[in-house]
């Protein structure tokens, strides 16, 4: 099983972006320390999504940053990519397994505790659970879950559960201190002026809450 060695994830939502590419914009995230990307542009053509993909591949590459994709294993390997990021109505973890093979992440994402401990129990290497709190870009999928939720998951899940949803600097703490391995982000840092200054202050305080050496 691929290792989960990044506590910061960040999802990609290029409407978000102010006054530059998503490209440009992730070059400042990785610049600034960010461990793992998902790329979620779920509406790009596949050609268009091709193209993105490429142009981020340049980034994160040289770095050693894996690029996750969602729900399309078949570019994951096309493109050599870190993983694939399924969703209820994508793949089943089984099958994914199979086109992108043992050494690259399969990632899910959850809205329940029992969604969160069936990726597990299927081979998934992670699970992004949420929306913990009020969001957005998240208001699709119910009211937030909440961190008693979170923590119930965290307890019976078998693989690492990072947190989406509403998170902020101020509530990383609360998050970690329910049991979540990580947490995933889109507006707090894609969303900000400076996506750079907000990817760094993000990343210290999950150095903080996450300490290399822990």
């Amino acid at each position: 099983m691929p290792s989960v060695d990044f506590h910061l994830l960040l999802v990609t939502d290029r409407s978000l972006v102010r006054e530059q590419s998503l490209p440009d914009a992730l070059q400042e995230a990785v610049d600034a320390g960010v461990p793992a990307i998902q790329l979620r542009e779920r509406d790009l053509a596949t050609s268009d999504l091709v193209a993105l993909t490429r142009q981020v591949l340049a980034t994160t590459r040289y770095r050693a940053v894996p690029l996750i994709i969602n729900d399309r294993a078949d570019l994951a390997v096309a493109l050599d990519l870190g993983g694939v990021h399924l969703r209820a109505s994508s793949l089943s973890v089984s099958v994914a397994r199979q086109i992108v093979g043992p050494r690259r992440l399969i990632g899910v994402s959850a809205h329940s505790v029992e969604e969160a401990q069936r990726a597990g129990d299927d081979g998934a290497d992670y699970v992004i659970l949420g929306p913990i709190f009020e969001t957005p870009s998240k208001r699709e999928f119910g009211a937030p879950l909440g961190l008693a939720v979170l923590a119930d998951a965290c307890r019976r899940a078998s693989v690492p559960v990072f947190a989406i949803g509403g998170i902020a600097r101020e509530r990383i703490d609360s998050v970690r201190d329910s049991g979540a391995f990580g947490v995933a982000m889109i507006g707090g840092i894609l969303g900000r002026a400076d996506v750079g200054a907000a990817a760094a202050e993000m990343c210290a305080a999950i150095r903080a809450a996450w300490p290399p050496h822990s």
